[in-house]
């Protein structure tokens, strides 16, 4: 079979995962301190897949779990690879209320709780709609959950199941800033195109490392620090916490030759002292989502200061990582690269009809291949089909593609701000507040206006030590953008609510809070 020209030989990761058990006592993942190698994997996923069996989990079942980083936590995942079950890795940082909603959307046959979340775990239970098997990973055994270390004492034995390309692999959910999180339902071949994207991109040799700088319930932890290094043949490295500390002694002692530092991440590895050490590492490429996140003089910064290229991308958990990059030997000045066979892009006006090129609009995104991208939103059949419309894949977000067929990323249709009849990109005001040199970062949200739709507010944190009038933010933005862009609210804050997976900036939750006590322009005026 073939993947934009390229011939594979598996066609799921179960088969994959077979062929690499060859690999022997080569390290497949390094978390918080422990070792799994390809032989231990295979051992460990053996006897999880033979336990879980035995609690009735069958091909397409579903497998959860309430967990952090660790190397169980993979093995977890690898025993439903082996089963054909669903993984469905839940967010850690969930509140009670969430966890009930996204246990529940899952209908998993079986859970598997860290230790040190088992008390959002038991607020959450009283009001489960389902009763699943109740596993507590490394904590003390109770009547209601079993020991997770039991979970080994299952036979050393492959299961007997046969896999198809576009069977169901993982449920992955996504952010739920505008609407209840939406679970993805991936099949096999999505992380096999993924991980020959991933292969191409970083030139994936035998002895990479790649540090790995996400999570098990986020797409990018999956693809890039389980699934994309088991691919590959390689080793991954994955952390409980992303450490701006600890991150360059990590990726030393580990021997890292592959990062992928996410927006924010970059900017609060820079805020770190100059070091003689800064580039005493193997790190030879790094895949960073700046655009849309952090100024590029900040990935400029960080690429001379480390030695490290970054490769932008574009890419969601619908697509799958990765599915528009630079290459080492392509890359054009803020554009996020191009998709190289694996999808067509398609820019659209509000009426699914394309634009000029160099004209902002929709991303719309379809794959060349089958099995390559989602299957389905699980359980929200109208939300699929409105994703899917017309035939293409509606991203959600705002960009271009400009003459060299370069995708370039300005914002997330999300968050424009409807003013006065014109749509206002928050990424463009940010833009211009953020290139101020009193600004360390900002954000823009539109909150209730007088007359209906929306007026802009602007969330601003300042260096440290630095003063900042509003009156001379608003000169600056209006020597800079239309008066229409220009805030009217302005609220100078310390720090920003933040995701836990890329560090983003909770757009909602500042949102929520309206206008508040912020400073007025048009009051300034009157």
């Amino acid at each position: 079979m073939q993947l934009n020209g390229v011939e594979i030989e598996h066609t799921n990761m179960r088969d994959v995962f077979l062929a690499r058990t060859s690999l022997g006592d080569k390290p497949l993942l390094i978390c918080e301190g422990e070792t799994l190698t390809y032989r231990d994997a295979d051992e460990r996923s053996n006897r999880l897949a033979s336990t879980l069996a035995g609690y009735g989990v069958e091909k397409g079942d579903v497998v959860a779990t309430f967990m952090y980083n660790s190397v169980d936590h993979a093995a977890v995942w690898y025993a439903c690879v082996k089963l054909g079950a669903i993984f469905a890795s839940l967010n850690v940082s969930l509140a009670p209320n969430e966890l009930v909603y996204s246990l529940g959307d899952t209908n998993a046959k079986v859970v598997i709780v860290d230790s040190d979340l088992l008390g959002i775990y038991k607020e959450a239970q009283p009001d489960f709609k389902h009763q699943p098997i109740e596993v507590l990973w490394r904590g003390e055994a109770t009547s209601n959950f079993i020991p997770f270390d039991s979970l080994y004492n299952g036979e050393n034995i492959l299961p007997t199941v046969e896999i198809a390309p576009n069977d169901p692999m993982s449920i992955i959910y996504t952010g739920g800033s505008t609407s209840m999180p939406k679970g993805v339902l991936a099949p096999h071949l999505h992380y096999i195109g993924a991980a020959e994207r991933y292969k191409e991109i970083t030139q994936s040799q035998p002895d990479d490392v790649h540090f790995a700088n996400s999570h098990f319930f986020h797409v990018g932890g999956q693809q890039f620090g389980i699934m994309g290094p088991l691919y590959c043949g390689t080793t991954g490295v994955m952390t409980k916490w992303f450490s701006v500390s600890k991150y360059w002694e990590i990726a030393r002692k580990t021997g890292a030759t592959i990062i992928d530092p996410i927006g924010t991440m970059i900017s609060a590895l820079l805020t770190r002292e100059v070091s003689p050490q800064d580039r005493d590492h193997n790190v030879r490429v790094g895949i960073g989502i700046a655009s849309g996140q952090v100024r590029s003089s900040f990935r400029n910064e960080f690429e001379e200061r480390f030695g490290v290229p970054l490769l932008e991308v574009y890419a969601m958990t619908e697509v799958g990582v990765l599915l528009c990059s630079e290459r080492l030997n392509d890359k054009t000045a803020d554009s996020c690269g191009k998709t190289y066979g694996w999808a067509d892009i398609s820019i659209v006006d509000e009426n699914d009809c394309p634009v000029p090129t160099g004209e902002q609009g929709q991303i719309l995104l379809r794959p060349n291949g089958a099995n390559c991208f989602m299957l389905e939103y699980i359980n929200k059949p109208e939300e699929t089909i409105q994703a899917w419309r017309n035939l293409w894949y509606h991203s959600g977000d705002i960009g271009y593609l400009d003459e060299g067929g370069y995708l370039h990323f300005v914002g997330r249709q999300a968050h424009w701000v409807r003013v006065r009849g014109e749509n206002v990109s928050a990424f463009e005001v940010e833009k211009v507040l953020t290139a101020h040199e009193a600004v360390k970062d900002c954000a823009i949200v539109g909150v209730p206006g007088d007359l209906g739709e929306e007026d802009i507010k602007a969330y601003i944190h300042l260096e440290e030590g630095i003063d900042l009038d509003p009156i001379d933010v608003i000169s600056w933005c209006e020597e800079r953008i239309a008066y229409f862009k220009v805030p009217r609210f302005i609220e100078f804050v310390t720090e920003f609510p933040r995701t836990i997976t890329k560090q983003e900036i909770e757009r909602h939750a500042l949102r929520e809070r309206g206008r508040g006590d912020a400073w007025d322009r048009l009051a300034q005026d009157e």
